[in-house]
């Protein structure tokens, strides 16, 4: 059970992030990524972890490699980054809630006991639909206490 609900956690993480389009000078400084996508000029692309600006260079270890990559500014196309994607979270907590609220219904109206006339097996007293009532046969009415 605790693994369904760590990967809930990470489905839900990954549901309310998206990768976009940064700035490197100001973003990186500021947010400390673990990981950006860097696409060079020549529309080659790097993973770059733990990125760090120095100057107009961008310096990290390439994503699974470890190996130092340093690419001045003037040789990158695009720097991409994960980021909170407000759409998406609401989105899931919308999906959330109202397979939450489903449920509460389900729970909430899964018992007739309340009903004078349920008998426990699906059907109202005297109807037709008595094929759950033991010696009952399907659209014969029975009488007695237990249909």
């Amino acid at each position: 059970m605790r693994r369904v609900a760590v990967c809930g956690l990470l489905l839900a993480g990954a549901a309310c992030t998206s990768v976009k389009p940064v700035q490197p000078a100001d973003f990186i400084p500021k947010n400390n990524p673990q990981t950006v996508w860097v696409t060079y000029t020549d529309n080659s692309f790097v993973p770059v972890e733990h990125p760090t600006v120095v100057g107009d260079t961008l310096k990290g270890m390439w994503a699974g490699l470890s190996e130092p990559v340093t690419i001045p500014f003037s040789q990158i196309q695009v720097v991409q980054a994960k980021m909170p994607n407000s759409k998406r979270t609401i989105a899931l907590v919308s999906v959330v809630g109202l397979a939450a609220a489903g449920v509460a219904y389900t729970v909430a109206t899964s018992g007739d006991s309340g009903n004078p006339n349920f008998n426990g097996c699906g059907a109202t007293k005297g109807t037709a639909n008595t094929t759950c009532c033991e010696g009952v046969k399907p659209g014969e009415k029975d009488n007695s206490a237990n249909c």
